[in-house]
């Protein structure tokens, strides 16, 4: 197998990913300001690409800025993807000055989340109360942030919950609860972000007769479930094995046959 050779594109030039350059004056560095998209490559292969593609220009909108040239991020996607058949990282940029930018990377070296803290998310409001409801940026501070003081406190992760007490997602990954068989996840409607690996799983719980729910539920709905876990772009479906004081067990079995139904996707031909 080819292993990934970290690259970029940037408007344009390619180039390897270190020698990769923002100016200090581009809007997404001096204010992060621009839309991004994570994207899984799975046996060389982006997952979903074009449901990314529209999710970017669904953010781009929704922070006003003016549309991205999606053929030619496509293009320069297949250019950075040639000849790789292993797993790796596609991210894609465009910032608010108009600068257009697409990486591929190695897989992220990074423990996995197995406990996490509830942190208050302020930053996340209801779609249609807040313009960027929704909308996945470059400003990811209040994010990284939670992260931080979570791990501060002796998790690995934050879980986000609204100022009205709802349960909303993760810093960098969505999240979904089983309790009775049934499936649980907060709706959209909240300003979580329309997670691509979570709507996969989605998808594949309503194929295989798993009844799924989604609405606002608190805290307490979760800490009570049989079962967390929790997706995103680059991981596998994991399960959570603390929230909080609230421990759950080791057998995950709707996770277990959820996670094969996502791996089994990624690398379909």
């Amino acid at each position: 197998m080819n292993d990934v050779e970290a690259s970029a594109i940037v408007d344009g030039q390619l180039q390897p990913l270190t020698a990769a350059r923002l100016a200090v004056t581009d809007d997404g560095v001096a204010r992060g300001d621009g839309a991004f998209e994570t994207v899984g490559v799975w046996g060389g292969r982006p997952f979903r690409l074009d449901d990314h593609l529209g999710r970017l220009a669904a953010s781009l909108q929704a922070v006003a800025l003016p549309p991205a040239d999606l053929a030619q991020l496509r293009r320069e996607a297949e250019i950075l993807l040639e000849g790789v058949n292993t797993d790796g990282a596609l991210r894609i940029y465009v910032t608010a000055t108009g600068t257009r930018v697409v990486t591929l990377s190695p897989p992220p070296q990074r423990g996995e989340p197995r406990h996490l803290i509830p942190q208050p998310a302020p930053w996340i409001r209801p779609v249609g109360t807040f313009g960027p409801a929704g909308a996945k940026t470059m400003s990811y501070l209040p994010n990284m942030a939670a992260t931080r003081m979570a791990q501060a406190n002796g998790a690995d992760d934050a879980l986000l919950v609204s100022l009205e007490g709802w349960v909303l997602e993760g810093p960098t990954f969505a999240l979904m609860w089983a309790a009775d068989g049934t499936l649980f996840a907060a709706p959209i409607a909240l300003g979580i972000v329309d997670s691509i690996s979570r709507r996969t799983v989605l998808e594949l719980a309503d194929a295989q007769g798993v009844p799924v729910t989604l609405e606002p539920r608190p805290l307490d709905h979760l800490l009570a479930a049989d079962e967390v876990m929790i997706s995103s772009a680059v991981r596998p479906l994991l399960a959570i094995h603390r929230v909080a004081d609230r421990r759950y067990p080791g057998a995950t079995p709707l996770r277990d046959r959820l996670g094969a139904g996502l791996d089994q996707a990624r690398f379909a031909r």
